[in-house]
């Protein structure tokens, strides 16, 4: 490292006094002419190849559009946040009005599209986030990263399962235990997307 210090700072110094050092001649047109010198110092001769030069650049250029597009992840996973809990909230209301004979699940189903199109948006960003080679997560990065198999899947599942509970109250048919069933997977996805969102917010 302090070779390459001596090195670069020498190369700088010759570019200043190349100027100031080299012979002039004239041409025809009065035209001054400076000595060019072939010994000028490339970054090869600074110990650098270009391949390593270019690699550096490159991970440099990915880390910053990872950077940006983890933030839009994390500012659009505040966003989700407030809709799905709406929704779970929603649910408990939607399911007393159903033990009650009701059978009016349009805005429970209409907000549960609404959360799972802001997931998936949420998702993609963290997805297609470019990832630098040699970068591993650790701390609560790791750890919300865990949590993604939790609430993911559960984030397919939830919606299904729902589809499945509105489909027999609509044709008005038992649900049995698959309404506490739904309600169960839809408090887990609640607690582990909340948490997800906590330990890398926080």
């Amino acid at each position: 490292m302090i070779r390459k210090s001596i090195i670069a700072f020498v190369l700088v110094l010759q570019l200043f006094a190349q100027p100031l050092l080299a012979d002039e001649s004239v041409d025809p047109k009065n035209k001054p002419i400076i000595d060019k010198h072939p010994d000028t110092m490339s970054v090869e001769d600074l110990g650098f190849s270009g391949d390593e030069t270019k690699v550096d650049l490159q991970y440099q250029k990915d880390l910053q559009a990872r950077s940006d597009m983890l933030q839009i992840h994390q500012t659009l996973g505040l966003i989700t946040a407030v809709p799905m809990t709406a929704e779970f909230v929603l649910g408990v209301v939607t399911a007393g009005n159903v033990a009650n004979g009701s059978t009016d699940t349009g805005l429970h189903e209409a907000l549960g599209i609404a959360t799972t199109a802001l997931y998936v948006s949420t998702a993609m960003f963290a997805i297609l986030a470019p990832k630098p080679k040699g970068l591993k997560p650790s701390g609560n990065t790791e750890f919300h990263e865990d949590l993604v198999w939790v609430h993911a899947p559960l984030m397919v599942a939830v919606p299904i399962l729902g589809e499945i509970v509105d489909s027999e109250i609509q044709n008005h048919q038992s649900i049995g235990s698959l309404g506490a069933v739904h309600g169960i997977l839809a408090a887990t996805l609640l607690i582990s997307y909340l948490t997800s969102l906590t330990v890398i917010t926080f």
